[in-house]
């Protein structure tokens, strides 16, 4: 999967999953630490988690703006790392009144929105020489993978640090969740670090537009090539906004759903997937089976027979000390979603090469739209999950007596994963890939925009999950998700075409 990738790729993956390791650390017990701090309910805290994303996610139009015109692209994304630690700082600070919270959140915007477009662009630089271009697309879903490990790991740091302060050294679930935000800051310094050791690696790449004036690699386009660009791009924009305004119920919605309406209490077999040791153990054996098997040397085979031996073994034993009823916290839900990134991007990157070495791989409109579709899917599994479910008014703030499997979840994770990959990093693929040359930083910044917007919508609607019959709001959302699919079809014509200018 890495191969004739440029070392480049490796640094900007590290990079990119050390910072969202520390984002996602927070935004795991972010809803949770607002109704535990302050004692709002849903709706006031949805409202809060929204208006945050959607500022994370507009002010990468200043950040692109700021590195296209005045400091490029690796001195903006260094001075966003500084700035987001500082925001994970001040939220580490225990507080009773908002206002901290309310500066901490915009401190971590400010320096998310200079950080996040801008590294995606140095990706796509990598690939702009024609030899690379073809690997483009899987070079996304691998730089993706990096968020995904990172987001992986953030829920048992967030839950164990909590964990560990509350029952072990007497402090509030509270200041638990501050202890959580000060190792997404921690995390942050790794960021930093690695992007910057390691720049000679990706140096090449971080470059803006008109430093290749006059070159060959200088690329030029007519007036109506670039408006058939932007056209193109504003298209998806639009679209892809309800892509995330469904997406982000992860953190939101399905986030309480696990806690009020999903069982606390699982048996031993199923905790085996709650449980971070035995979780990798499971990895360690799959990985171990998957090279033992594989074309290689007979020394890395017998060495990942060894692994995948040791691995079962141990996980085996972690089962024998399960009991037949164990917690399960409802922020581990959201681990789901990232480790199946981790393990289906490799089967999506060999399936796009399989398509493209018979001419029939998909563009990367068809497969933002095909995403769209399987998204509906995933939320169609949340309204057979709520049938006959109480709503969150009639619970008046406590857990439903009406408690369903956390199997309900696992599988709308499951689904929604693969709608991300038929989505996400294809579409940072095809803005990098699109964007005039000299707006690439601020039309990353768009596609970032275009996401704000979706989660805006996403902490909106959480108003009507307050209120409505689950199923209904369930519904809402996969409407949402069919209707944005059927946008991709009728444009799906005029959007290849501004990919083979």
């Amino acid at each position: 999967m890495l191969k004739d990738h440029p070392k480049g790729l490796y640094v900007l993956f590290f990079a990119n999953m050390g910072e969202r390791f520390g984002y996602y650390t927070m935004l795991t017990i972010f809803v949770l630490y607002l109704q535990e701090n302050f004692g709002w309910d849903a709706t006031k805290a949805s409202s809060i988690y929204g208006a945050f994303l959607t500022g994370i996610y507009v002010m990468p139009l200043l950040g692109g703006i700021l590195a296209d015109k005045v400091l490029g692209y690796g001195k903006t994304i260094a001075l966003g790392t500084v700035i987001m630690t500082a925001g994970y700082g001040l939220l580490s600070i225990p507080t009773d009144g908002p206002m901290l919270v309310y500066i901490g959140l915009a401190v971590i915007s400010i320096g998310n929105g200079m950080f996040k477009g801008n590294l995606a662009v140095i990706v796509g630089n990598l690939y702009e020489r024609k030899e690379m271009a073809s690997l483009r697309d899987s070079a996304f879903n691998i730089y993706y993978m990096g968020i995904n490990v990172g987001a992986f790991f953030s829920p048992y740091a967030a839950t164990g640090i909590k964990d560990y302060l509350h029952n072990t050294l007497g402090y509030t679930t509270a200041q638990g969740y501050n202890a959580g935000f000060a190792i997404a800051g921690l995390a942050m310094i790794f960021s930093f670090l690695v992007f910057i050791i390691f720049r000679g690696m990706y140096r090449h790449a971080d470059y803006l537009a008109h430093e290749k004036k006059g070159t060959e690699e200088e690329i030029v386009l007519t007036k109506k090539q670039e408006k058939d660009r932007l056209v193109a791009l504003f298209i998806v924009f639009g679209i892809v906004i309800f892509f995330w305004m469904a997406f982000h119920q992860n953190g939101s919605t399905l986030t309480m759903f696990a806690r009020d309406y999903t069982v606390d209490q699982v048996g031993k077999y199923t905790y085996l997937l709650f449980n971070l040791p035995s979780l990798l153990s499971i990895i360690a054996v799959i990985l171990g089976v998957y090279f033992a098997v594989r074309k290689g040397s007979v020394r890395t085979r017998v060495i990942s027979v060894v692994i995948a031996a040791a691995a079962l073994v141990y996980g085996i034993i972690r089962l024998n000390s399960f009991t037949d009823s164990n917690p399960i916290s409802a922020e581990l839900f959201q681990a789901f979603n990232p480790i199946l990134i981790v393990f289906m991007t490799p089967v999506i990157v060999g399936f796009w090469a399989f398509l493209d070495r018979r001419g029939k791989e998909p563009s990367s409109p068809g497969k933002i739209g095909m995403g769209m579709l399987i998204a509906a899917v995933g939320f169609a599994i949340m309204i057979l999950a709520s049938k006959g479910l109480p709503n969150m008014t009639q619970l008046a703030g406590g857990r439903s007596s009406v408690v369903v499997s956390p199997y309900w979840l696992i599988s709308t994770y499951f689904t929604l994963t693969f709608a991300e990959l038929l989505l996400s990093p294809i579409g940072l693929s095809f803005v990098s890939k699109v964007a005039p040359p000299g707006m690439r930083g601020l039309m990353q910044g768009g596609w970032l925009a275009a996401t704000a917007v979706g989660n805006y919508l996403c902490g909106f609607i959480g108003r009507f999950y307050q209120n409505w019959e689950l199923w209904q709001f369930f519904l809402l959302v996969v409407a949402s998700c069919l209707v944005s699919a059927v946008a991709v079809a009728l444009v799906l014509k005029k959007l290849k075409a501004a990919t083979e200018d």
